[in-house]
Formats: structure tokens, C-alpha cells, sequence
């Protein structure tokens, strides 16, 4: 059995792994999804989160765990895994992109987005007035993040979403091949993502190589397909 810590993504929170945390619960594997600093129910103001913040997170829950974990980033969660597997390589198992940005060292999510300018995901963020946090569009939300989600499921994500600390998609990550390239890279394809296309997605990989597996659905497979991705999470665990 594994450990799986699963990282939300950009306004979200740990509530959007609701479907999954029990059916991977139920095959035996141990399993967190935290709120990151600023979002779901943590109290920190999102304007004052910073990268490090995220990453000192996911940190501490790290080093309490007694076995090499499975990390898991969705979205924007990609960019703060990355960071923190060049922080606690030997706590990993894997990491695992799922629909995520994949940066390249030296480089922000800003950086990873910006290979497609005309993306959706771009063209639909909202930045507040002081620069500090971001949310998008509210009626770009159902097709951008919620396309093949039930009308349940997506109003209920949309009551829950929150501001985006801007700064994390601004901020270059550090990484290098002996620390965040040690450990095991998978990337979870979703041809269907209307956020992060499966054309970038497929343009990371080729800069920063994963073993692949793949989910015919959009941006939020954890509303969508819960049974298909807890399958493909199971295939990372047994390997």
C-alpha cells in the first residue's frame, strides 16, 4: 500500500480530491489532501502566500510520513510539488503531474502558460486591483476548469473557489537533476482540458520527459472520472 499526499490546484482547495481520498482509502493506501497556505479553509490571507509557503507545507507534511509518498499535483499544483522535490527528494516515491504545469528550472508558471498565448486559462484570469491575487472569469468557469462535470459538481466548486495568490505563478522555480530529477515522474494526460490544453501538456513533457499515462476528459478528472484516475494512481503505486 502507498501514501499519496494530492496537491490541489490554482483557487481551489483539498476539498476538490473528495471523490478520490475514499476510493484510494478503500484499497488500503493512506492518503492527505491539505489546504494549501491562502486556499479551501486556511485561514492565511491569500495575498501575503508565497511560494515557499506552499512549499514549507507540503514540507512539514512530508517529514511526518514514514514511507516514501506518492505526490500528486493537479494544475497549478505542479509548480509547488517541483519545488518541493527539490526540497525532500528522499521523502518521494513519485511525483505525479496530473494535467499540471511541468517547469523547466530557472522558469514560473507564467513561463510554462505563456507557451500558449492564446490559451483560455490565460485569457479568462482576473488579477485584483492591487496585483496580489487572481480568480477567473465566472462565466468562462464551467468550460474552463468543469466541461464534463456534472452541473452538481460544478456549482458546488464554483461556491468554494477563492483568490489565487498571484505570486505563485510568478515565482522562477529552482530545480536540479540530482534532487528534483532523482525522483520518478509520471504525467497524466487529460486530452480533453480546456485550462492546460493537451497540446502543452504534451509540449512539457517533451522538455521534461515522464513516464505517461492518460484520461480522455477535462480539466477536473477528480469530479469526472474519480474511479479512471484512482486506477491510474493505483498503476503508479504497484510500480
Amino acid at each position: 500500500m502507498a501514501t499519496f499526499i494530492l496537491i490541489h490546484g490554482a483557487c481551489t482547495g483539498g476539498w476538490c480530491w473528495e471523490k478520490v481520498v475514499p476510493l484510494l482509502e478503500a484499497n488500503g493506501h493512506k492518503v492527505c489532501a491539505p489546504d494549501l497556505p491562502g486556499l479551501g479553509s486556511d485561514p492565511t490571507p491569500p495575498a501575503n502566500v508565497t511560494l515557499a509557503d506552499n512549499v514549507e507545507k507540503v514540507s512539514r507534511l512530508l517529514d511526518k510520513m514514514e514511507e516514501p509518498v506518492i505526490l500528486v499535483g493537479h494544475s497549478l499544483g505542479g509548480i509547488t510539488i517541483s519545488q518541493a522535490a527539490e526540497a525532500r527528494r528522499r521523502k518521494l516515491k513519485a511525483l505525479v503531474y496530473l494535467c499540471a504545469l511541468l517547469p523547466l528550472s530557472g522558469k514560473a508558471a507564467r513561463d510554462m502558460t505563456g507557451m500558449e498565448p492564446d490559451a483560455m486559462f490565460r485569457l479568462s484570469r482576473e488579477l485584483s486591483q492591487d496585483g496580489a491575487t487572481y480568480t477567473f472569469a465566472r462565466d468562462k468557469l464551467p468550460s474552463l476548469f468543469y466541461a464534463d462535470v456534472s452541473p452538481e459538481d460544478c456549482y458546488r466548486a464554483m461556491q468554494r473557489l477563492r483568490p489565487q495568490p498571484a505570486i505563485i505563478s510568478t515565482t522562477p522555480v529552482t530545480l536540479t537533476d540530482d534532487r528534483f530529477g532523482s525522483v520518478p515522474r509520471w504525467y497524466i494526460e487529460c486530452t480533453h482540458d480546456n485550462a492546460i490544453r493537451f497540446e502543452l501538456q504534451r509540449k512539457m513533457v517533451a522538455l521534461t520527459p515522464c513516464t505517461v499515462l492518460r484520461l480522455e476528459c477535462g480539466h477536473s478528472p477528480y469530479f469526472s472520472h474519480p474511479e479512471e484516475l484512482v486506477e491510474h494512481l493505483e498503476t503508479i503505486a504497484r510500480a
